[in-house]
Parts: C-alpha cells; sequence; structure tokens
C-alpha cells in the first residue's frame, strides 16, 4: 500500500503526528516542529473559548505559552485591543494513542 504523497511527512514525525491526526482530523506543525492544533468558538458576544492541544512531550509552560500567543493573535484578528481572560485550565489528556497536553480557555475581547 502507497500512502499519498501530502502523508509522507506525517510519517516522519512519529506516533503523537498519528494520534493527533487520528482525532482532529488535522496535524498543524509549527512552532519550530511542534505538532498542535487549536480551534476557537464563540460563547458569548465578546467571548471566545480558545482550545490549544499538543502533544505529550511538550511542557506545562509551553502548552501555555501557545495558548496565550494564539489568544493574542485570535483576538487580533477579530478586532480588538487584547483579550482579558475568563478561564483558564490545562493539562494532559488520555488518548488511545497516548496523553496530549491541552489549553482550554476563555478570552473577552477588550475594545
Amino acid at each position: 500500500m502507497q500512502l499519498p504523497l501530502r502523508f509522507f511527512p506525517l510519517a516522519l514525525l512519529g506516533l503523537s503526528a498519528c494520534a493527533q491526526l487520528q482525532q482532529t482530523g488535522s496535524a498543524l506543525l509549527n512552532y519550530n516542529g511542534v505538532l498542535l492544533d487549536h480551534e476557537e468558538q464563540q460563547v458569548g458576544r465578546q467571548r471566545f473559548r480558545v482550545l490549544i492541544r499538543g502533544s505529550a512531550v511538550m511542557f506545562e509552560n509551553d502548552i501555555e505559552q501557545f495558548f496565550k500567543r494564539r489568544a493574542q493573535d485570535y483576538s487580533q484578528e477579530l478586532g480588538c485591543r487584547g483579550y482579558k481572560l475568563v478561564q483558564y485550565r490545562a493539562g494532559l489528556e488520555n488518548t488511545l494513542l497516548g496523553a496530549r497536553r491541552y489549553a482550554d480557555g476563555v478570552i473577552e475581547c477588550v475594545t
């Protein structure tokens, strides 16, 4: 069986890339080779949920920094001057193929 060429880089990244692809349907290679994916969702008039998922090989402060960076970038995309952190939690989530770090929070747009 031959994999399409677009899957070849994922094979080089190992099991964590496969686990991420299986769970999310996408794998983002970003920030100096660290696998991350993110999603945003509006949860109120000026409030938005930001969820970052990474691999288990990341340190806890790394996922926090990626969350802060994405929250800042996303608030700028929305036209906000900044954001206020309303709720935040981070940890490890267990999956069939191993653990993954996550950071999940709600931000409020500052206009």
